[in-house]
Order: C-alpha cells, then structure tokens, then sequence
C-alpha cells in the first residue's frame, strides 16, 4: 500500500508539476522506526534487492563506526526554498548520528528536482570533506542517474561513502573520464622512489609465493603409511580425539600442507592484487586452492599424500565404498548412513592387509555412546521451563543409544532472553523525534544535478 501511493505521488509530481503535492518532513518514513533499517524510498524508485545491499552495507558501517547513514527518495521537495534546504531539515529533525559525536550521513534523491544532496554532520568533516562528497557525486553516482540506473548510482554512491568512512581507499575513476591526461601531471621526485619500493615489493612476494608452494608440493609427496591388517576391520580416526595413528595423520600431515598451501597462495594473490590494481587479481590465487585444497581432500579422505602399507612399504589402492561399506560393522554402517561419519579403506595387494580410517562430522564429535562407543548417541530436548526477559529457564536434554539401550539425561539452565539482539535502534539513546543517534548537521555536503 506504501509503495503504490509513492508511485501515484511520484506520477503525479512528474507529470503535473503544477499540482504536485509538496511532501513534508513528516510525511517521510523514518527507517529506524518503520522497519529498524537504513532507506526510506518514498519515491519507489530502488529495487527490494538495492535496499536490502543498502541496509547490509550501512548496518556494517554502523557496526564499525558508529555512524550512521540514511538513503531517502522523495518525489519532490516543493514548500522548501531549495532540496538542500529539504536535506538538512530532515536530517537534524531524525537526528542522524550519535548524539555529541554528529558522525552521520543523509542521501537524499529528489526525483522531480533532478537532485541529489548528500548531507554531512559536523563530526565528519575531517574524514568527509565536501569536496570528497562532491567528487564522489560527480564520478560516481550522477553519471548512473543520467541513464536511469537509479539503483546503480544510489549502490555506488553508498559503497563509495562507507569506503571512505571506514578507513578505505576510494574507487578509482579513469584520467580520461575526469579530464586529465597524463601528460599532464608533472611527477614528483618521490615518485620514482616509490616506483621503486613497490616494483621491490611486488617480486619479494612473487619469488615469496613461489617458493611456498613448491615446498608444500614437496610436502605433498612425503607417503602416510598406514598398518594394513589381513581380515581385521579396525576403523582409526582421523580427529585428535583418540590419539593414535589417526589423529597423527591428520594434523602433522595434512596441516603443514594446507598451510604451505594458503601461505604460498596469499602471496601470490597480494603480488597479482598490487601489480594489476584489482581485487579479482588478489582472490583468484585464494580460490584456486580452496579449490585445490577441496578436490585433493576428497580424492582418498586423507588430503594430499600417497598412502603406503607399513609392514612392506608399498604403496596401497584405495577401496571403493560399496566394497568398503561390507567390512564395516553395524555401527560403523549406522553412524555413515546417518551422515555422522565418512569412512574410508586402503587395500595392499602384497600384504592382503586392509586399513579403514574415519572421519567424523565435526557435528556428531561428541556423540559416541559411552557404553558400545559406538558414534550413535542421539540426542533430544525438551523445554521444563520457559526463559523470559526476567528469569532463566530448563531444559532436559535426554542422551540414547539405538543399539545397545544406553540412556541418561540431564537438565540445563537456559539464560535470561535479552533485548540487545533484537533491539533494531542501533543508534543508541534518540534525540528528538527520531529513532537515530541524535546527531545533527551544520549544513556540510554536497549535491549536484542530473
């Protein structure tokens, strides 16, 4: 019902200037109270999808901050002398910001002025300069609202201010796209220097990279010898709970591996990231061995290495499931077709020995039954007494085991519920009429028109 009176009033106001009824501050939805978020789209012009990344990035920058940030639409901003005029009302009527600190941004699109206005507090004028505001308009938003994209531009504009308001680097825009050549810019003698140090930088992480990662393929040679016993169906595990030969491939084989791994592709990822400029050139290398690190993982169970036999020394075939899951025991079965565990076997042709190892979800750990230490422990809960934002409350938490009958249980306190998880005002105390932090503004930002 909201978005299709926005879009009569921003027909209308559109189309017959002349009649166009003149929004007041009051008429404008608060976020904060409305729904617990960050924009206000009254002229209906952003997509459900661009007002959820808006709220994700602004909730973020609130969370790092402290500040705050409201994305606003109106149809138009008639019965004010100018949009500006409109901004900075609206702006210290919600208070946006924490109060005393005044660290909170207003941008605001005014669709039948062609307007835009990004307002700041006084808090920010060291870190948000004006004319940074301007320039992020100008390259960033203004070009977008020219062709339409209204959820393009309002994305950009965002993205660049809670760059900016975060510590980091603003997006580059092109030489040619803003009017300077670089024939044009005269070149300090710090310059060369700094050349230099990051052409130094770029080949130390290169050479950095390389290395690393011929180690850890070194690494990734070095056999696992396993103990092949002829008929026997002894399961070892692959987690360090019991502490055997297990536990010591897992972590002392498979650990240094992974970090040789990583290791030499962070390297190479930040050498790819500086030398071309991008992100995409820093998370290719990163991606390409998690996706190394799965496939390999998966291959036998046991990432990376060969596996031998220990008695002789050769090398053993891997097992295939169906033939493996005939030499489990029934509880080795039940836990597998439950998705508690994988289990995985290795067969020596010369010893006629087979050797079966583990690997239990991380979420089932803890539920070997202690009676058949068998990992079929189920688990079940039953609410005695129901917690409230006064008291605490009980549950029963009853333990079984399907084979062999075990059964114990226990009660467990339940804490107090609290307000601070779902409290949606993450502004703090409001100042005036406003959900906000009741921050306030002097006039400070920029605006520009499309």
């Amino acid at each position: 019902m909201l978005r299709t009176s926005a879009a009569v009033l921003l027909g209308v106001s559109l189309f017959l200037p002349g009649l166009a009824w003149a929004i007041t501050l009051e008429q404008v939805p608060n976020p904060r109270r409305s729904y617990g978020g960050w924009v206000s789209d009254t002229a209906n012009i952003l997509s459900s999808s661009t007002e959820s990344e808006l709220d994700r990035l602004i909730t973020q920058l609130e969370r790092r901050t402290g500040a705050e940030m409201a994305v606003v639409t109106v149809p138009n901003t008639q019965g004010y002398t100018t949009p500006k005029d409109f901004t900075t009302r609206l702006f210290n009527y919600w208070g946006i910001g924490k109060v005393g600190q005044n660290n909170g941004v207003l941008f605001l699109i005014s669709v039948g002025d062609r307007r835009v206005e990004i307002e700041t507090g006084t808090g920010l004028t060291t870190i948000l300069p004006n004319s940074r505001v301007q320039q992020i308009i100008d390259r960033q938003i203004l070009p977008k609202f020219r062709d339409g994209d209204f959820d393009g531009g309002t994305l950009a504009g965002v993205r660049q201010l809670t760059s900016v308001l975060q510590g980091q680097p603003v997006a580059n825009v092109p030489a040619a796209a803003s009017g300077v050549t670089t024939s044009t810019i005269a070149t300090p003698s710090g310059a060369v220097a700094q050349g230099i140090d990051s052409s130094l930088v770029e080949g130390i992480l290169l050479l950095l990279g390389i290395i690393i990662l011929g180690l850890g393929w070194q690494r990734s040679r070095m056999p696992v010898s396993l103990r092949a016993e002829r008929g026997g169906r002894q399961v070892l595990s692959l987690t360090p709970r019991d502490q055997g030969t297990g536990a010591a491939l897992s972590s002392v084989q498979s650990g240094p591996i992974r970090l040789f791994l990583y290791s030499g592709s962070l390297c190479l990822g930040l050498f790819l990231g500086l030398s071309s400029g991008t992100w995409l050139g820093f998370a290719l290398p990163v991606v390409a061995a998690m996706a190394t690190d799965g496939t390999l993982g998966l291959k036998r169970g046991i990432p990376f290495q060969p596996v031998v036999c220990q008695a002789c020394g050769r090398p053993m075939r891997p097992i295939q499931p169906e033939v493996l899951n005939k030499r489990l025991y029934q509880p080795d079965r039940l836990a597998k077709s439950s998705g508690r565990a994988q289990y995985y076997g290795w067969f020596c042709p010369a010893c006629q020995g087979v050797a079966v190892v583990v690997r239990e979800s991380p979420s089932y750990r803890d539920h070997y039954c202690p009676r058949c230490r068998a990992l079929t422990l189920d688990l079940s809960t039953e609410i005695l007494v129901e917690a409230t934002y006064s008291q605490s409350g009980l549950k029963r938490e009853i333990f079984s085991c399907p084979l062999c009958s075990y059964r114990t249980e226990r009660e467990v306190v339940i804490p107090e519920l609290s307000d601070t998880d779902t409290d949606s005002d993450f502004g703090g105390d409001s100042g005036g009429d406003s959900d906000f932090g009741g921050g306030s503004s002097g006039g400070g930002g920029a605006g520009g028109s499309w």
